[in-house]
C-alpha cells in the first residue's frame, strides 16, 4: 500500500453489539399527530420522554394539545457504558454514527476512553452480536494486512485492544509520514544503520509467529478508521527501553504499558 492510496480507505459493517449499559434519553424528533384522549403527560408516557421536552420541542409554555395537531416528539438517544475491548471506532459502528460525531457529543478531544465511561450516542440500536467491522476497497493487501497484524501481535501481545490498535496506527502514520518509506511492508522492514531493525520483531524473529483474532480486528480497524486523533509515529515501554531519545519525543498517548509519541 503506497501514500497514494491512503485517502481511498472506507467501512462497511452490519454494525452489532449488546444492549449491556444502554438506557434512554431525550434527543432528535419524530411526529404524532394528536388524536381524541391524547394529553402531554400521556404521549410522555407513551413516548418515554417527559412533558417538559415535549413543550420544548413543540415552542409550548402551557400544557394544551389539539385535536388534528401535528406534535414533534423527540426520539430517543441512548448512552452507552463503555465495556471491556470497545473504542470509538466499534461503537460508532455498532450505532451507526460516525467516531467525530461521538466526540462532538462526548466533548471528547482524543480517541481514548474508558472501561465504565458513559457516552452519548446517536444513529440506530444494536443488535445481540458485533461481528468485526468489514472494510473494501481498502487499498491494502491481504499479505501486507497479515504482515501488520503479525507486528501487532509481536509487538503488542498482552496490551489492552486500544493499543494494539494504536500500534498499527503508528505505522500507518509512518506510511502518510514523509520521513518514512510509504508501504506498510517497507515501514516494518526499514533497516537501522546499526544493522538493526526499526521494530525488534523483524530482527528477533517473533513477527514470524501467527497472529491472534484480536490483532487482525485491530488492523482492520486501523484501516478502517484513517481520521484517528493519535498522530503517533513511534511508541515504547518505558520499563525496559534503552534509547532515551525516544524520551524527548512528544507524548500523545499511553495505552497500557506503551507510551505514544510523535
Amino acid at each position: 500500500m503506497k501514500k497514494g492510496k491512503l485517502t481511498k480507505w472506507v467501512i462497511t459493517s452490519a454494525a452489532s453489539l449488546s444492549f449491556f449499559g444502554v438506557q434512554g434519553t431525550a434527543a432528535s424528533a419524530a411526529s404524532h399527530k394528536v388524536s381524541t384522549g391524547d394529553t402531554l403527560w400521556k404521549l410522555s408516557q407513551q413516548e418515554g420522554v417527559s412533558v417538559d421536552e415535549l413543550k420544548q420541542a413543540n415552542n409550548r409554555t402551557n400544557d394544551m394539545i389539539y385535536v388534528g395537531e401535528v406534535l414533534t416528539i423527540p426520539e430517543k438517544e441512548t448512552v452507552h457504558t463503555v465495556v471491556q475491548g470497545e473504542t470509538l471506532f466499534s461503537i460508532s459502528q455498532t450505532y451507526n454514527t460516525s467516531v467525530d460525531r461521538l466526540k462532538d457529543l462526548n466533548g471528547l478531544q482524543g480517541d481514548l476512553i474508558n472501561v465504565g465511561q458513559q457516552l452519548v450516542v446517536t444513529g440506530q440500536g444494536a443488535s445481540e452480536t458485533a461481528p468485526a467491522p468489514q472494510p473494501t476497497n481498502v487499498g491494502v493487501e491481504e499479505a501486507e494486512k497479515d504482515l501488520l497484524a503479525r507486528l501487532v501481535e509481536a509487538e503488542a501481545k498482552g496490551e489492552p485492544y486500544q493499543g494494539k490498535v494504536a500500534v498499527a496506527t503508528v505505522v500507518m502514520n509512518r506510511v502518510a509520514s514523509a520521513q518514512f518509506p510509504n508501504s506498510i511492508t517497507e515501514v516494518i522492514n526499514q533497516p537501522l544503520a546499526n544493522g538493526g531493525y526499526e521494530f525488534s520483531p523483524v530482527g528477533n524473529g517473533t513477527i514470524n509467529q501467527p497472529a491472534s483474532e484480536e490483532s487482525r480486528r485491530a488492523v482492520e480497524e486501523a484501516l478502517a478508521n484513517p481520521d484517528h486523533q493519535n498522530p503517533a509515529l513511534f511508541f515504547y515501554n518505558p520499563q525496559i527501553a534503552t534509547n532515551s531519545w525516544l524520551e524527548t519525543k512528544q507524548v500523545t498517548a499511553v495505552i497500557g504499558n506503551h507510551v505514544f509519541a510523535k
